[in-house]
């Protein structure tokens, strides 16, 4: 009998190990079929000048500073760049914030030294980046943005509406992180103005932005874009005959200290926002038109309950 009792017990316990082990296997398995985010794709919310497909968390604020000098113009003329100490001489200059509504979806304002613009702007992820066996291999987000230009009319005596001062973005912004050490961006874009100087200039400009992001530290990335303008290529031209806007481009750093964001960065347009470094740049690619210019973000944060 009390043999027969040990060998009862005994049975229940192998019985409920080899239980608990199923319970695990099945727990592992259920964790492997889930898909889980991938967070990180990029440093902050813009790569250099295109945005990213990252959001600002809700109840964060960032406190932005774009920032670009006069071209460095290196050229025999200029005495390779001394005369005008590289550009640094003069600048333009953006302040804006960046506000987390949710985790998904931010808004963000901002004023524009170049022709005294304000913007305001929204972001929202559609749809992020999984990993496992039911993943998802791209982030997409929307962006759209509209611009108000107010600097005083260049012809005061003819009747000028407010809706000309108006533009509008409407951007897609698809992000994939192959790895720790890469991500990239493509990023459909339609920029519209209301007003153009001439009528051969047209109000709608289409552009794919392509972007990538590659790790060098922990805490450094090297960034680079590519913005090819797709119509209005050719027109307007300026008093030389040539086309007056063109592509940009940029190469960066980004540098992380704690709350901060520093980026820094050399690219042929001063233009801050979409609708002037997208469809007005007017610089072409070449050295003599590349500018030094730099990003500085700072969070605060506004969750008590974190």
């Amino acid at each position: 009998m009390k043999n027969l009792t040990l060998f009862i017990l005994a049975f229940c316990f192998v019985g409920k190990v080899f239980a608990q082990d199923d319970l695990l296997k099945l727990a592992d398995e259920e964790n492997t079929n889930k898909p889980t985010p991938v967070y990180a794709t990029f440093k902050s919310t813009r790569l250099v000048n295109l945005q990213s497909n990252e959001t600002m968390k809700a109840k964060h604020l960032d406190f932005r500073i774009m920032h670009r000098f006069s071209p460095m113009d290196i050229s025999p003329d200029n005495v390779y760049g001394l005369y005008n100490l590289f550009g640094l001489e003069g600048a333009v200059l953006r302040l804006g914030f960046e506000y987390g509504i949710t985790d998904r979806w931010m808004v963000n304002v901002g004023r524009s030294t170049q022709r005294k613009t304000y913007d305001l702007s929204t972001k929202y992820k559609i749809v992020e980046q999984t990993r496992g066996k039911k993943s998802f291999p791209f982030s997409i987000n929307y962006f759209g943005n509209i611009g108000i230009n107010t600097n005083e009319w260049e012809n005061k005596n003819i009747n000028n509406y407010f809706t000309s001062r108006l533009s509008f973005v409407n951007q897609f912004i698809i992000t994939h992180k192959l790895n720790n050490n890469f991500s990239f961006l493509l990023a459909p874009t339609l920029v519209h103005h209301n007003l153009v100087d001439t009528k051969k200039e047209p109000n709608d400009i289409f552009a794919l932005g392509i972007g990538a992001s590659i790790k060098i530290t922990k805490s450094t990335r090297f960034n680079i874009e590519y913005i090819p303008r797709l119509n209005g290529r050719d027109e307007p031209r300026n008093p030389l005959g040539k086309p007056r806007y063109h592509d940009a481009i940029a190469i960066g750093f980004d540098i992380e200290t704690g709350g901060h964001v520093f980026q820094l960065h050399f690219t042929n347009t001063n233009g801050l926002i979409e609708q002037q470094f997208i469809a007005r740049n007017e610089s072409p690619i070449e050295l003599a038109a590349i500018r030094f210019g730099f990003n500085l973000s700072r969070t605060f944060s506004f969750d008590k309950t974190k």
